[in-house]
């Protein structure tokens, strides 16, 4: 089971404002494709999940936050450390950790939450659903010492 997962990515110079600063709102692509990342590292794909029916699940967002430390610049290295803080019937929370690499050390440049629910689509509409049990089985809920560590 899994509740913990890095990604690493490079500070891309379309990322960035005119002052070569990491724009706000890409901090939430970065959570995102670092939440993508966790889905393959289980053996799924965010397009494509199914439940056991066979129906096509997906993970809409219904809360995402970000607070920012340090900014990060054109180039930067950044790890992008995600952690599952509360799994729930139908809900899965995510907390992310933006580090930049300086020398030897790492520096916290913000810190991030996304809430997403587990929908099932149909050819007109989603419907909230409990999470299934072969995606459950291979996502768990990080220790309460590890949540700690991440302010949001």
């Amino acid at each position: 089971m899994a509740y913990r997962f890095i990604y690493r990515r490079t500070v891309a110079f379309s990322d960035t404002d005119l002052a070569g600063i990491a724009h706000f709102a890409q901090f939430f692509p970065y959570m995102e494709d670092c939440e993508h990342a966790f889905y393959r590292s289980l053996g799924y794909s965010a397009h494509q999940m199914s439940d056991a029916d066979g129906g096509w699940v997906g993970w809409p967002r219904i809360h995402v936050s970000c607070d920012y430390r340090k900014p990060l610049r054109f180039e930067d290295e950044v790890e992008i450390e995600l952690i599952v803080a509360e799994v729930g019937n139908k809900t899965i929370e995510y907390r992310f950790q933006f580090r930049q690499a300086k020398g030897e050390t790492t520096v916290i440049a913000a810190e991030g939450k996304m809430i997403v629910a587990c929908v099932r689509f149909s050819e007109e509409t989603m419907k909230a659903v409990k999470i299934p049990q072969a995606i459950r089985d291979k996502i768990e809920q990080a220790p309460e010492e590890l949540r700690q560590c991440f302010i949001n």
